[in-house]
Order: structure tokens, then sequence, then C-alpha cells
């Protein structure tokens, strides 16, 4: 895949350009940082109403706080789970899921305004027209997404469809690889050819991308069913490698995505198949001798933080009844930059395969 062609020549166009993906993917990097303390912090379903024009301002003055207040008293998560909850610790909840929204708004318009501004003034070809609007599409998707997600939780059980979780989080990591992969295009490619035997390698990467991505859904409804405070220790599950009671749901395919220990069982081992996968292809690459410097850093990158992730993500495992909020939350955030170590491989082989 070669890179993004000028618009007219101009360089500068094309750095103004990447400032702008570039932007794209740090404002994603916040509000995954803030929705997963959000998450975790039972934040989520605080404000039990979607006004997303008039939601822009918090509640003002003690008599908007009593207002707001008295909302969520009605919700089953106030009734069920925070009864008798101070209006100070319900601010305090508040204010996650308000920052949340307010990030939500901001990643719209920095994906938004710059794409409107470069498409009036002619800088972007066919591909970034068609790439920018999939951007804002997807931006738009996902506070869709966002609000479904809570709504499931508002109804009866104060918590939200781990299904509906999964998806706002793969349109967070949707909206980030599309930025990500959309900004490897427009930057200079490296010279030197690699041999046919390295550029072979690509297919295995996309094939990692594509498990990782499986990995993340299976992470999220990890979090959203809270599988992973049952069975606290690793590699064995209560003594066993795999217990008895695994797999014992029926039908049997809802073992898959609905039974919370089976949903651990193939997500604990998941992970530990794509990290001896990811690692293996990188010391594989690395040993091949024909990677230029492009590739070179990507694939330390990579095998460094597949080996971060999966040591997080035991930890998380172990400790997470100390750790309840940093540890899932640092092992999901290291995910993103798995994700986009594996796209920039992925990218350089096509860059390779493109002079051959």
């Amino acid at each position: 895949m070669q890179s993004t062609p000028e618009i007219a020549g101009n360089k500068h166009s094309s750095d103004a350009r990447l400032w702008w993906l570039h932007a794209v993917c740090l404002s994603v990097m916040v509000i995954l940082l803030v929705g997963g303390i959000t998450r975790l912090t039972g934040s989520g379903l605080s404000m039990v109403d979607w006004r997303p024009v008039s939601g822009i301002l918090p509640p003002i003055g003690d008599a908007g706080w009593a207002e707001e207040f008295a909302r969520y008293q009605e919700s089953p998560q106030y009734k069920l789970v925070n009864q008798g909850m101070s209006l100070s610790e319900f601010k305090y909840i508040f204010f996650w899921e308000y920052l949340h929204r307010i990030l939500g708004r901001i990643v719209g318009l920095v994906c938004l305004v710059p794409y409107l501004w470069f498409l009036v003034k002619g800088k972007l070809d066919c591909g970034l027209k068609v790439k920018g609007a999939l951007l804002v599409l997807l931006v738009c998707a996902q506070g869709l997404m966002g609000w479904y997600m809570v709504k499931s939780g508002l109804v009866k059980d104060p918590e939200v469809s781990h299904f509906r979780l999964a998806a706002h989080l793969s349109l967070a990591f949707a909206i980030f690889g599309l930025a990500w992969w959309t900004s490897l295009g427009l930057m200079q490619k490296p010279s030197g050819k690699l041999s046919l035997m390295s550029i072979s390698f690509r297919k295995w990467a996309i094939v990692l991308v594509s498990f990782l991505g499986l990995q993340i859904v299976y992470g999220a409804f990890t979090s959203g069913m809270k599988a992973g405070y049952g069975f606290n220790t690793y590699p064995l599950m209560g003594g066993e490698l795999m217990p008895e009671a695994l797999f014992s749901a029926s039908p049997f395919w809802s073992n898959f995505v609905s039974d919370k220990f089976s949903v651990q069982f193939i997500h604990r081992w998941m992970g530990t198949c794509l990290a001896i996968g990811v690692l293996y292809f990188c010391w594989s690459t690395l040993k091949s001798g024909y990677l230029n410097a492009w590739l070179l850093q990507w694939t330390k990158r990579a095998a460094f933080f597949v080996a971060l992730q999966f040591a997080l993500g035991v930890g998380t495992l172990l400790y997470i009844s100390d750790y309840p909020v940093f540890l899932p939350l640092i092992h999901q955030f290291i995910a993103l930059f798995l994700f986009a170590s594996l796209l920039a491989l992925i990218q350089g082989y096509g860059w390779a395969e493109a002079e051959e």
C-alpha cells in the first residue's frame, strides 16, 4: 500500500493533515482512559438521560444538583446498589460520566472541524475525503452507541449490556485505528527494499491484529459481566486448568458470549496465545535480518507492548481486588499501543510490497 500522494505537492498540507489525524488519535486515547475510569468506578449510569445539546452544561446551583440527584434516585442503580448515597458521593460519579460525555463531543469536533476545513481548502484527495467522512460517521455512531449502552442499565438491572459495551469499545478502537492508519499513509516511506521472505510476514501481522480485535471484544465481555472477579489465579482456575463447570450452559453457544467464567477462560487463554503468537512473530521477523529501520522499530515496540499487556492481564487477575481501577484501566490502555504497533507493521510491509 503506497502512501497518500501530496495535494499539489504541498508538504505543509501533509504536515497539517498529520497533526489533525494524530490529534484524533490522542483524543481517543484520552477518552478511552476516562471511559475506563467511568466504567470501573460505576459512574456510567449517573446521568439518566441524554441531552446532546443542553447536556453540555452541568447542573448549576443547589436546585440544579437537587433535580439531577432526584432523577438519579429513580434509577435502578441507586435503588439496588447505591441506596442512601449522599449528594457529594453522587457528584463524584456524575463528574466522570459528565467528563466522558464532554470528551465525546470534543472527539467529534476534532474529527469534524479540521475535516471540513481541509475539504473547503481542497487539501484532501478522494481517499482522504472518504476516510475523513468515515471518521465523522464513526464518532456519531459511537455517541449513539454510548447512549444505547447506558440505556440498557436504566431499565431493571443496573448493569449495562456487555454486548453493547463491547460494541462501544470496538468503535473507539475503530476510530483510533482509522485515524492512525490514515496518518501512516501520509508519512514518508522508509528507504530500502525488503526480501520476499520478509514481505510474506505481512499476512501474519494481519492475522495477529484480527486476533487482537477479537481479544478486545472478549475483554469488554469480561469487564461487562465482571467475570474478572472469579478465579483470581493463573494459570489454574480453582486449582484446575479447566474447571468442570466451564462450558456447561445451555444452549452451548451461550458459553462463548454469556457465561461469565467461560468467557474469562476464553479471554485469559486467548490472551496467552496472542502474546506467544506476537512474540514469536517478532522473533521470526527480527531473525530474518531483512527489516528496514521502520519495521525494526515497530517490531520491537510490538514485542514490548504485548509482553507488558500480558503481564498486566495476569496482574489484573491476581490483584484486581487490591487495584480494581488502576490495573484494568492500564491493561485496556496498553492494548491501544499494541494495536497501533501491529497496524504500523502492516503498513510498513505494505510499502515494501509496493516497491516490488
